[in-house]
């Protein structure tokens, strides 16, 4: 395959994820324009996930059998028929709807994408998975600014931009990528040990997708519950789009970091540090109302995300076989995290006031990080 078709699916994802946090970050807030309680808002995120969650194994079995291509196309062509739709609801009803289209795309697109990219060919399967995490946290970083300003403008454009985008990818997809499914052998190279203990390499996929579970709790709790607060205290949605922007580009800079090392492979520590540095951060968010802490917390739990993500992701696309099953796996235990946050979150915030959801979210993080412990002391030989 030519360099510039391998350069075309990092764009291809870049492009997806701003439709992606232009629409994540657009729904709540019409949802609030339409009178929605912190409760409703928590189930906007559960709707979207849910359905991801149901129907990304499915997918991805489907992927494995069929053209990842076709896969991929359907995903997108769902992703612009539901951005269409939502800037046409006039209750909260409708937007439940639609949005569980966007969860319905997300299954669709993400798991085949991902075991796409896995199996283009022989070369640094570390490098490609650490280019493809930097394009689509750039997108999902830049799509909430993209949003924010042309939410103030109208409340319909963020989606009909969307729409414009999401086929625009489909141009993309049909017309520069070419039609490839194949098992070509993953050569994993530069600077990495391959773990030859079968039983040891599951345990630190597991340690990794409950790590990605906790951070994506977060990450769910902010997308759908943090615009109330904003709102609640002032912030004007560019400003927003702005603080929502800083876990993403700090998530996108740390994968483009942990692509050029080795050293936190297979070890519990680097993911534990993260994983408290998160902790802290969103803790912050429940104790210190301010601008400039909220933007510190963000870029930690940035960092947090980075390095669960990655690690789950790679620890998925090692093994030869079954990539789209694996990689539907990852962006289960990733869905279950973002459809917890929100509607455990959105409970407590309704019961309790809106900065609660911050505490329970880092109260999730410290627990993931005693059961990683456990489970890894539980592993004879782990590395720490």
């Amino acid at each position: 395959m030519k360099r510039k078709n391998n350069f075309l699916f990092y764009i291809v994802s870049f492009l997806t994820d701003i439709v992606i946090g232009v629409v994540l970050l657009a729904s709540p807030l019409l949802a609030i324009k339409l009178k929605a309680d912190s409760l409703q808002l928590g189930g906007l995120g559960f709707i979207v996930s849910i359905f991801y969650i149901l129907f990304c194994i499915p997918f991805g079995k489907l992927s494995d059998r069929w053209r990842r291509k076709y896969m991929v196309v359907l995903g997108c062509f769902l992703y612009l028929f539901s951005s269409l739709s939502i800037s046409l609801a006039t209750c909260f009803f409708h937007l439940l709807i639609f949005m569980a289209l966007i969860g319905i795309a997300g299954a669709m697109f993400w798991p085949s994408f991902e075991a796409w990219i896995a199996e283009r060919g022989k070369g640094k399967l570390i490098k490609r998975i650490s280019f493809f995490n930097v394009s689509w946290s750039l997108g999902v970083a830049i799509g909430p600014l993209i949003c924010g300003i042309l939410f103030e403008l109208n409340y319909r454009f963020p989606f009909y931009f969307a729409a414009l985008l999401s086929g625009g990818v489909i141009y993309l997809i049909l017309k520069k990528l070419p039609a490839y499914k194949g098992e070509e052998k993953v050569i994993i190279t530069g600077g990495i040990s391959p773990v030859k203990d079968c039983a040891l390499e599951n345990s630190y996929l597991n340690l990794a997708r409950i790590a990605n579970f906790t951070g994506w709790f977060a990450i769910g709790t902010v997308r759908y519950l943090f615009p109330k607060l904003s709102v609640e205290i002032g912030i004007q949605p560019t400003i927003l789009g702005i603080l929502i922007f800083l876990p993403f580009i700090s998530q996108a800079l740390f994968f483009y970091i942990l692509g050029f090392s080795s050293r936190w492979h297979y070890r519990l520590f680097p993911l534990v540090f993260f994983q408290i540095l998160g902790a802290v951060g969103i803790l912050c968010i429940f104790l210190i109302p301010s601008l400039f802490v909220f933007g510190i917390s963000f870029i930690f739990l940035g960092m947090t995300t980075g390095i669960s993500y990655f690690s789950s992701i790679f620890y998925s696309l090692s093994s030869s076989q079954d990539k789209g099953k694996k990689a539907s796996i990852h962006e289960v235990f990733l869905g279950g995290g973002a459809l917890a946050g929100p509607l455990i979150g959105g409970i407590f915030a309704q019961i309790y006031n809106l900065k609660v959801p911050y505490l329970i979210a880092s109260l999730v993080i410290l627990a993931g990080i005693i059961i990683e412990i456990y489970l890894a002391r539980k592993s004879k030989g782990q590395k720490v």
